[in-house]
C-alpha cells in the first residue's frame, strides 16, 4: 500500500505543512500515479482519504473524511439518544457525567454520539493518516455556527497517541483514570464473504486489523473506574474469547462489557 498527499486548494501553509510532517506522505506526483493506492487529498470540502484501485467498486472509490454535520449521524443522534446500545453499554443510565477514553477512535462517529449524550470523551488514535482525517473534521465543525454542535465538539479532545502508551501512563498514575474505557478494535471479518461497508473496508487497509485485541482489553481493565466497553462486529459473542460481564445486543454489533 502506497498514500500519496495533495493539496488542491490555497490553505494555511503552515496547516499544509503540519500534515505533511505528522504524515511523512510523499506529494502526489503525476508520473507515481500508476504506483499510488490511496491519495489524502486537502481540497475545499476538507481533507478526505480515498482508494485508487482500478477493481473495487465505484462506491468505494469516494472519499472517506471526518464529517460532523453528516446527516446519517445526526438522524442516529436524534432518533435513538440514550436508548440506543451505546449508550446502554457504556452505563450512561447509572454514571452521568462521565469521562470516556476512545482508545480506538477510528473516524469518531462513536465519540460523537457520546459526546452529543453529554460524555467528555478523551480520543485516541495512532495512525497519522486517521488522526488528520479527525483532526481536520473536528476543525471544520468549529468553524460551523451552530450552538448545538459547537457544545459537541468541545466536549472532543484529540490526541496522536497509542492505547497500549496512555494505558501504562495511567498505571503509572501520569493521567487520570476514565470512568469509562471504550474499544473498537479492527477485528478481521468474520467471513470472507462479508459485505464491509466503503469507509471500514478503508480503516481496515490503512490500520490492518488488530491480531492482538485481547491484550488491549486486559491492559484497559486496569484502567478504568467503572467498565471497559468492546464494540464487536456481529449480534454476539464467539464461542471461546474472553468472557465478558455481559452483552448488550445489537443487529450488526454488539458490545461486550468488563466491569
Amino acid at each position: 500500500m502506497k498514500i500519496a498527499f495533495v493539496c488542491t486548494e490555497e490553505y494555511d501553509p503552515d496547516y499544509v505543512e503540519a500534515i505533511k510532517q505528522l504524515t511523512q506522505l510523499p506529494l502526489m506526483e503525476s508520473e507515481e500515479a500508476d504506483t499510488v493506492t490511496h491519495l489524502l487529498s486537502l481540497d475545499a470540502s476538507g481533507l478526505s482519504l480515498k482508494s485508487l484501485d482500478s477493481k473495487a467498486g465505484e462506491n468505494h472509490k469516494l472519499p472517506t473524511r471526518v464529517d460532523f454535520l453528516d446527516a446519517a449521524l445526526h438522524y442516529r443522534k436524534n432518533s435513538f439518544g440514550k436508548h440506543q446500545g451505546l449508550a446502554k453499554a457504556v452505563g450512561l443510565n447509572k454514571h452521568e457525567p462521565m469521562q470516556v477514553l476512545d482508545a480506538t477512535t477510528g473516524l469518531g462517529r462513536d465519540a460523537f454520539i457520546l459526546a452529543s449524550m453529554g460524555c467528555q470523551l478523551t480520543m485516541l488514535e495512532q495512525s497519522p493518516v486517521i488522526y488528520s482525517l479527525l483532526n481536520d473534521g473536528l476543525k471544520r465543525a468549529e468553524t460551523i455556527e451552530d450552538g448545538e454542535l459547537l457544545n459537541i465538539i468541545r466536549q472532543m479532545s484529540l490526541h496522536h497517541a497509542n492505547a497500549q502508551d496512555w494505558f501504562t501512563e495511567i498505571k503509572l498514575g501520569a493521567k487520570a483514570k476514565p470512568d469509562v474505557i471504550y474499544l473498537d478494535p479492527m477485528f478481521p471479518p468474520r467471513s470472507k464473504n462479508a459485505n464491509v461497508k466503503k469507509d471500514i473496508a478503508l480503516l481496515q487497509e490503512v490500520l490492518g486489523f488488530d491480531e492482538d485485541s485481547d491484550s488491549l482489553i486486559e491492559a484497559a481493565k486496569d484502567c478504568a473506574k467503572h467498565r471497559v466497553v468492546v464494540k464487536k462486529p456481529g449480534s454476539k459473542a464467539d464461542k471461546g474469547a474472553m468472557k465478558p460481564n455481559f452483552i448488550v445486543p445489537g443487529k450488526t454489533a454488539h458490545f461486550e462489557i468488563y466491569a
